[in-house]
């Protein structure tokens, strides 16, 4: 073999083996390392709360977090988008990120950054719904115009409405406001915390 050939053939080597690796790193760094993600993380750098030491799971609670779940029965209403997908990120209580998309929880809102009970309400949605879960995105058919490039959604997880969960617990509360528009609004869940 010539050193020409040689050469080449390393060459060729080389470079596959350069974008090999890059289309290995390449979702790794689009997930970690966006300014949106860094700035998220720099901000929550609050002490995380214990899910075994938080009086408010019960042992109720932890029973249904106990893997694996299926979402054998759960069915989209309306017309709107149905997603099927896995939780890559737990935001807050309300908001979670599913293979890439940021979700909003429909009349549901629980404490931001920095407020009492963020870190409860966060940990909660993490226990009952924790990455790498599957998930299926209802969106609401009355706001699909979204909220901050979020799709607002009742969202299924574990064979539990995490919706109705985060109300049940107390880490949230309704929003009225939003009562007349969202297609959730007649539902049991939400007229029970005052829709």
């Amino acid at each position: 073999m010539s050193i020409g050939k040689i050469i080449l053939t390393s060459f060729i080597v080389i470079v596959a083996i350069g974008v090999v690796s890059f289309a290995v790193m390449l979702p790794t760094f689009d997930e970690k390392t966006s300014p949106e993600i860094i700035n998220e993380q720099k901000q929550e750098s609050v002490e995380p709360v214990s899910i075994a030491t938080d009086p408010q799971i019960t042992p109720e609670i932890k029973e249904k977090t106990i893997p694996p779940y299926t979402l054998r029965e759960k069915q989209c209403t309306g017309d709107a988008k149905c997603i099927n997908g896995f939780v890559t990120r737990v935001i807050d209580g309300d908001t979670i990120i599913v293979d890439g998309q940021s979700i909003r929880f429909a009349l549901v809102n629980t404490p931001e950054y920095g407020q009492y009970d963020y870190s409860q309400a966060r940990a909660y949605i993490e226990t009952i719904c924790p990455i790498g879960s599957k998930v299926l995105i209802d969106e609401d058919d009355g706001q699909t115009e979204g909220s901050h490039g979020r799709i607002i959604a009742k969202i299924y997880c574990n064979e539990l409405n995490l919706n109705e969960e985060i109300l049940e617990v107390g880490h949230a509360e309704i929003l009225p406001e939003f009562c007349s528009v969202s297609e959730f609004a007649e539902e049991s869940w939400v007229k029970k915390h005052g829709c």
